[in-house]
């Protein structure tokens, strides 16, 4: 059997090959004997966007030059590690991926059906895919079905044998425009257990002494101030994962792998992040933890994420007090309890997809 996985493998982001890594890992558990790989289709302006904010400089947001030096290094890092994924040779239609003759196409996990975006092809909606395709969470992320929905996408997601998303407003919009209702699944980090390789340089810096983690966000002056005073107070680091800014405490953290990303969010006191993925590393590896989502596209991903977990209260916006928020406990076994249905539920749609072509 051969199956591609039609996503946004190519972008330089630590939550997108993460997710990516997770969802080839756990269909080769799961199916040993098949030929799995990512299709290589590319929106070439997404893949350019994506790769430009690496080059970008700017002090008024807490740059510096060591920190950008280690972020175009982290570019080389992103693509170094992006061609361990196995990957078909390069397509750019739907006509070339029908050549490459697969039993099963997974669309997802992650973003793949924000058409408002930059990274939108009709593509990913199954529009001309030929093969019997499925989807496994994805997500619309800033787009809804209240916009203007063009007509290739209604088309393609009508040619789903079965449709699995992440998130209310992708379950909307598919009911919506299929008249169907979605499975809601986890987000394929959820699903794996990583072995993080790990430099000594990132171990010396996690040792040091306790740490809280930052992963993409845009405080304002006031919760940076705050959030300094904290870390004084209780003796901590404060670490970027995958970034750095003049008031972290070190650079170190910057060009990283995504083992060591996922590394830093195991092993830290406390999380505070805006995306989606960082938000999820952060409950993996059941972390204290603030969403600080100033994003739509966030807002509707995480927030229907906290939803399901019943973890909303974590939610902070740009006037939020984030330690407040971070020193309020979690109860992390009914969270895990709650996962762990769902995780079952997830592999269980997973089979059903590809056992429907097998038997």
């Amino acid at each position: 059997m051969k199956i591609g996985i039609l996503t946004h493998h190519y972008v330089k982001n630590f939550g997108a090959y993460m997710q990516a890594k997770a969802l080839l890992s756990v269909i080769h558990e799961m199916y040993p004997s098949a030929k799995v790989e990512f299709i290589n289709y590319r929106v070439k302006k997404h893949e350019r966007a994506n790769s430009f904010h690496f080059f970008g400089f700017k002090p008024k947001r807490g740059d510096t030059l060591i920190g950008f030096i280690e972020k175009i290094r982290l570019y080389y890092t992103h693509k170094k590690i992006e061609k361990t994924l196995p990957q078909s040779v390069r397509v750019d239609s739907a006509f070339d991926i029908n050549t490459l003759s697969y039993d099963l196409i997974i669309v997802g996990s992650d973003e793949v059906w924000n058409f408002n975006d930059i990274a939108y092809s009709p593509i990913k909606f199954g529009y001309g895919i030929n093969c019997p395709h499925v989807s496994y969470s994805a997500s619309v992320g800033g787009s809804s079905v209240n916009d203007n929905i063009p007509m290739e996408v209604i088309i393609g997601i009508k040619s789903f044998k079965k449709i699995a998303v992440r998130d209310e407003k992708t379950e909307e919009f598919v009911e919506a425009v299929t008249g169907k209702k979605a499975i809601r699944s986890l987000d394929p980090v959820y699903l794996y257990n990583y072995k993080l390789s790990v430099r000594n340089k990132i171990k010396q810096v996690v040792e040091k002494k306790p740490y809280i983690l930052i992963y993409d966000c845009k405080f304002s002056n006031k919760q940076i101030k705050e959030l300094i005073a904290y870390a004084r107070s209780k003796d901590y680091q404060i670490l970027g994962a995958g970034e750095y800014r003049n008031w972290y405490s070190s650079v170190s953290t910057t060009n990283i792998t995504p083992y060591e990303w996922a590394f830093l969010f195991q092993n830290a006191i406390a999380v505070v992040t805006g995306t989606f993925h960082g938000t999820s590393f952060a409950i993996k590896y059941n972390k204290p933890f603030v969403a600080y989502l100033t994003e739509q596209n966030r807002i509707n991903k995480v927030g229907s994420l906290l939803r399901e977990l019943k973890l909303l209260n974590r939610i902070v916006d740009s006037n939020g007090e984030i330690v407040k928020v971070l020193e309020q406990p979690i109860e992390y076994n009914e969270v895990n309890m709650i996962l762990e249905l769902k995780k079952n539920t997830s592999i269980a749609y997973l089979r059903e997809c590809i056992d429907e072509l097998m038997y």
